[in-house]
């Protein structure tokens, strides 16, 4: 995994800033605290709350890149998957569809971006969609950047909430958040990688990804 992440970076010209940046998550919208010792309470709302803002981020971006290369039958699930997001209230249940997106959709959309034809149909876009999915794969790119130090703070908090039998309770919404993102890693900075690639074929600036860089939601947009 770890080879999988240095490659991207050296591919990206990003390793220096990477690692000078990997010290701290930060707020994942573009400032915040660090997460460093203190409270185990607070290190466990940090962790949840960041958790959480990545996997809409990310789901949110996957879909997009499927509504814009993917086939109808692709297409259909991510959209039946965005109406229950849409119509859904409870965290958990968010939780759970947005892990379930990201867990079976990213195979799907590197494939998507690597494909023989991605060049051909970025090139019909119109020019608001290619925005779309620059953005969207430029988001891939910065959360395979804050994953990493999203693992050692979720590690941390499991540490300190199970050496605090009151907090037990919320042990399982990070091991399940630090086990999404261990799965995941590898397949951001895969897609990551040929996702820009594509758009420096198709001239598309996708912008640089860094661990600091805010994470902009997509405004899903399906063909009709």
């Amino acid at each position: 995994m770890k080879r999988k992440f240095l490659t991207l970076m050296l591919s990206l010209g990003l390793l220096g800033t990477a690692q000078a940046q990997f010290g701290t998550l930060g707020g994942m919208m573009g400032g915040g605290k660090s997460s460093g010792g203190g409270d185990v309470g607070a290190l466990v709302d940090e962790f949840n709350r960041d958790s959480g803002l990545i996997q809409t981020a990310v789901a949110n971006s996957l879909t997009q890149i499927i509504a814009a290369l993917g086939d109808k039958e692709q297409i259909a699930i991510v959209k039946a998957k965005n109406e229950s997001l849409s119509k859904t209230t409870d965290t958990k249940e968010i939780g759970s569809i947005q892990g379930s997106v990201i867990k079976e959709q990213s195979a799907v959309a590197q494939q998507l971006l690597e494909s023989a034809s991605a060049k051909e149909k970025m090139d019909k876009l119109a020019p608001e969609m290619q925005k779309k999915v620059s953005l969207s794969i430029l988001n891939v790119g910065i959360a395979g950047l804050k994953i990493p130090p999203m693992l050692d703070k979720g590690k941390k908090a499991i540490e300190g909430v199970g050496s605090n039998p009151m907090m037990f309770s919320k042990i399982v919404p990070i091991k399940d958040g630090v086990s999404l993102f261990s799965d995941t890693l590898p397949k951001m900075t895969q897609i990551a990688s040929v996702g820009f690639k594509l758009m420096k074929d198709v001239k598309v600036d996708a912008g640089t990804p860094t661990a600091s860089a805010k994470m902009e939601l997509v405004s899903v947009s399906f063909p009709e």
